[in-house]
């Protein structure tokens, strides 16, 4: 039987796991040493490209088994591409995700000379060969007899096992060093923006943003040039999302993050390097931009049919909407991510009012934010006339507004006539207060401007003329 304290003594002493004894079955290893330079580019997709420079010495030149230490679990290794500044000749790779534990090192030394004791109270460590793992069996040394040991103890870690996820390459060299370039791509790691926006009154907002890098990939990357890209690059195989662990926002005072079009794509580059820790989730501060003029409404655009439903209670959302331009202090391409709406009562507290997630927008284009029911303003659509024959159809409807706010209020209606063949006519009674602006052959957009109080009723009719 194994004493409980084996583990203990195995994994918490140097005592018993020496390097002492060389291991004459071990190949003519080489270990690359840390990292030089890493540069990682991440992708909004869980998928990140990983590039780094090491160095290793060569004592023996030849052939070499070199070993990568450090390579992340979630490795694609079908997208290693390694160069060598010196020559050198590369045979064959091997991936190696079973790192050192009690059970490993139990597999290596089958055959392997090993350290044990025969009894619980035994103090004498004597010296055997391991035979087999299931039963723990062991050939003592001196006299060929066979024991079940009471405890067993490794003499040495053997060099070519990982304690870390490692790459092991098989070459043939004739330098004493080799300067290492390694590119690969590797999965559970992705980014997103997040946003801030902060109302700073009725014309004026601030927006804040955050890059955040999400590390499941198995591995940490130290000091490392990030950069990410917005956009959806395509993939043969689909990978699935990962749950999120640790946060770590770096909270310094953002520098320049320059946004750059590459291949179709937008890329970012960060101006400092960070080290991003497995299973970690950091935040690096992206956008600072104040004084964003932008326009508030209330908006219904439900779908309406050529049926008579009679009537129905209409709602509107609340929406946030301002210009990403140069012009309107912003001008920069955001990529997809969730803005967080916030906003100071008369008491001075900021309060959360609202969020929602935003896809890719290019420079110059509007931004619409969605934050939510308005409460004050309801409304009813009611059908006054519907008409159908084998040749033309009629349907007249009221929309009625209600604005119960104390402050006046702009409310926008979308309305889309769904397409049919023929000729078609649109009358309303939109005017005054009232203004409209035709999106598209079917659809039309209505605004308003509802004093606090008060109502409006809005009036609309189709005619439909079948060829």
């Amino acid at each position: 039987m194994i004493h409980t304290s084996l583990l203990s003594l195995l994994f918490s002493t140097s005592l018993w796991i020496t390097n002492t004894v060389a291991d004459t079955t071990i190949e003519n290893l080489a270990i690359t040493q840390t990292p030089k330079t890493v540069m990682l580019t991440v992708y909004n997709n869980n998928l990140a490209m990983v590039n780094e420079t090491r160095t290793a010495t060569i004592n023996k030149t030849g052939k070499v088994k070199l070993m990568y230490p450090g390579i992340p679990s979630s490795i694609d290794t079908s997208s290693v591409i390694a160069s060598f500044k010196q020559k050198a000749t590369l045979f064959s790779q091997n991936y190696s995700f079973d790192v050192i534990s009690y059970n490993s090192l139990l597999n290596h030394h089958i055959g392997k000379r090993v350290l044990y004791t025969e009894k619980d109270d035994s103090v004498e460590i004597k010296e055997g060969i391991l035979l087999s793992t299931s039963p723990l069996l062991i050939r003592e040394k001196n006299y060929g007899a066979i024991y079940i040991p009471n405890q067993l103890f490794f003499p040495n870690i053997p060099k070519d096992m990982a304690v870390k996820p490692s790459l092991f390459w098989n070459i043939q060299t004739d330098a004493k060093k080799l300067d290492i370039d390694l590119k690969y791509l590797t999965k559970d790691m992705s980014w997103k923006s997040d946003y801030t926006l902060n109302i700073i009154d009725n014309k004026k907002l601030n927006l804040n943003a955050w890059i955040t890098i999400i590390n499941n990939s198995g591995a940490t990357y130290t000091d490392a040039n990030i950069t990410v890209l917005a956009g959806e690059v395509q993939q043969v195989n689909p990978i699935p999302k990962t749950n999120m662990y640790a946060k770590k926002r770096l909270r310094s005072t953002p520098m320049s993050i320059k946004n750059e079009s590459f291949s179709g794509y937008h890329i970012y580059k960060i101006p400092f390097k960070e080290t991003i820790k497995n299973r970690e989730q950091k935040q690096i501060s992206f956008i600072q931009k104040e004084d964003i003029s932008y326009n508030r409404y209330a908006i219904n655009s439900q779908s309406f049919h050529f049926s008579n439903f009679g009537k129905r209670k209409l709602s509107f959302n609340q929406t946030i909407e301002f210009s990403n331009s140069q012009k309107n202090n912003l001008g920069i391409p955001l990529p997809k991510g969730t803005v967080r709406v916030y906003q100071e009562d008369k008491s001075k507290t900021s309060r959360f009012v609202g969020s929602q997630n935003i896809s890719n927008i290019p420079q110059d284009e509007k931004v619409k934010i969605v934050i939510g029911k308005h409460f004050d303003i309801v409304g009813t659509e009611s059908i006054l006339d519907f008409k159908e024959t084998k040749r033309e159809k009629h349907i007249s409807y009221k929309v009625s507004i209600s604005n119960h706010s104390t402050k006046d209020e702009i409310v926008k209606l979308k309305r889309n006539v769904p397409k049919n063949s023929g000729k078609l006519t649109i009358k309303d009674s939109c005017n005054n207060e009232c203004s409209k602006e035709k999106i598209s052959a079917f659809t039309t957009l209505y605004s308003l401007k509802l004093k606090a109080k008060e109502n409006y009723t809005l009036n609309i009719s189709y005619d439909i003329k079948k060829y």
